[in-house]
């Protein structure tokens, strides 16, 4: 295969070393592991489209991977599949200052991205935990959400153009400049015409396909994506409350008094909170003891209450004086109220960066307590906390009517976007181990979905399906929707090429 390949033009450069190729092998979470024996890393459109026309005319299964951070599976192989890896496509095109519309490579980093439209006073509308190692075009695969959904709303809305690799090699163009090249635009200057438009009406938008379809249709290989102008002005707080009923009552009232420049509402709770303090990294400032913002909210003067929850609360305008009146009033609404037990407002951009790190940093602390069993689902909001700790009280009586030894407490915990509805339960069995026990995944996994879809919910907010959801569809979509899923499946990738076993519930 890789003979054959290397003689075709156009092929781009490889890996088939055991140790280069372990990790394109395993996923994130550790859970999923492939055995592909060839990692193909194409630097242009025109090597992926020759990668993907000589797979098809072979029966060859591709693996398509963007930074490797997803959840689910969804970009490891299943068994011997060729890894196309995404992340030698990487040049940034252009940034329209006129439209914000941004157009770069789909292994572009994410990071990345947003330092590029930062410079350039725009801001990505974007942002996520992983930022610094995952790709635009596997976001945009897996329809990633973040924390700035409330805000700019899903990729839907924000991808205005696209380029796609078809299993058959065609390249397609959905409202993108076919010609780009960053080496020619660089010598000519000509990136002033992106023929990317905020508005093109013109025929089936079918980009739309490919966003959240990870990689089962074809490659994304180019993107362009609107941004906002970056805020002049940004504000975030960090509260307490000893209640869910109070937390509600919080992001009411932030709708009503923060309103447009409302940018985010994350949730966290106390068990989360806990292991962020054992496992995480600089959370604190160690130059005071270690009792930094994360030792302060934690402290038994500051909750005053068992097992809070917390919300970090941020706002982005335009104007520093308006925005702060407006915290300032929104606070003091709480106070007064007795609606928060504590809170603390950023004092400058440092402070803010310190609240933020403490939310990004639970996933990855989490991680290190313990073999982590994770879920990415939608509730209703005010059935948010309601979920956990059905789990929680399910999971444990289910444990312990096993065990003969002594009484086991599993820690779940939960963390999310609030105002969306989708919630990061994490369920850790036993702190310090980490073996895998598949019979234990599947009796968690049955719990956690039979509370979600008992209250109407869904499975996947924005981690995707891959392989650890897939074969749920069959039981949460009619048979009719499934069978147009199928068809549309079968109009792009008749020999089942593209990331076979994903996605949808094998046949």
């Amino acid at each position: 295969i890789l003979t054959n390949l290397m003689e075709t033009p156009d092929s781009g450069g490889y890996s088939e070393s055991g140790g280069e190729l372990q990790r394109y092998n395993q996923d994130w979470t550790n859970i999923y592991h492939g055995s592909s024996s060839l990692v193909l890393r194409p630097q242009n459109t025109g090597e992926v489209s020759s990668i993907l026309s000589y797979c098809r005319e072979n029966y060859i299964g591709i693996t398509p991977q963007g930074g490797n951070t997803g959840l689910c599976g969804g970009a490891t192989p299943i068994k011997n599949e060729i890894i196309l890896s995404l992340e030698d496509l990487n040049n940034i095109y252009h940034l329209d200052p006129c439209s914000g519309v941004l157009i770069c490579d789909a292994g572009c980093i994410l990071q990345n991205l947003h330092d590029y439209a930062n410079e350039r006073e725009f801001l990505l509308p974007l942002d996520i935990g992983s930022k610094g190692t995952c790709q635009i075009g596997g976001n945009i695969s897996t329809n990633a959400g973040g924390q700035y959904f409330f805000r700019f709303g899903s990729l839907h809305g924000t991808v205005v153009g696209m380029e796609v690799v078809l299993p058959n090699g065609e390249v397609l163009h959905f409202n993108i400049d076919s010609g780009i090249d960053a080496e020619i635009n660089a010598k000519q200057n000509n990136n002033n015409r992106s023929g990317s438009h905020r508005k093109d009406n013109t025929g089936y938008d079918l980009k739309h396909l490919f966003i959240g379809a990870e990689g089962t249709l074809g490659v994304v290989t180019k993107v362009a994506i609107a941004c906002p102008s970056l805020p002049i002005s940004r504000n975030s707080a960090l509260l307490i409350c000893n209640s869910y009923e109070k937390v509600l009552n919080v992001m009411k009232a932030a709708k009503e008094d923060l309103g447009e420049i409302l940018s985010a509402i994350e949730l966290m709770d106390w068990n989360t909170l806990q292991l962020v303090k054992t496992h995480g990294i600089n959370t604190s400032d160690d130059s005071n003891g270690g009792s930094g913002l994360l030792g302060e909210i934690l402290s038994a003067e500051t909750y005053g209450k068992s097992n809070p929850l917390y919300l970090l609360v941020e706002t982005q305008g335009s104007n520093l004086e308006h925005d702060n009146s407006k915290m300032d009033a929104f606070l003091t609404r709480l106070f007064e109220s007795s609606t928060i037990d504590n809170g603390f407002l950023s004092q400058d951009s440092k402070q803010i960066m310190e609240m933020w790190k403490i939310r990004e940093s639970c996933n990855p602390s989490v991680a290190r307590a313990g073999c982590v069993y994770k879920f990415d689902v939608s509730v209703p909001i005010e059935e948010y906390m309601d979920v956990a700790h059905e789990v929680n009280n399910k999971l444990k009586a289910e444990l312990n009517s096993r065990s003969e030894d002594d009484e086991i407490t599993p820690v779940v915990c939960v963390w999310g976007h609030l105002a969306d509805g989708n919630a990061h339960i994490n369920i850790v069995p036993k702190l310090g181990t980490f073996d895998k026990d598949k019979s234990l995944a599947k009796l968690i996994e049955s719990i956690v979905y039979a509370a979600v879809l008992g209250r109407k919910g869904s499975i996947s907010a924005e981690h995707g399906l891959g392989q650890s959801k897939n074969s749920y569809l069959s039981k949460i979509k009619t048979e009719s929707t499934l069978d147009m899923m199928y068809q549309v499946k079968k109009i792009f990738d008749p020999r089942g090429i593209m990331n076979p076993g994903k996605y949808l519930p094998r046949c």
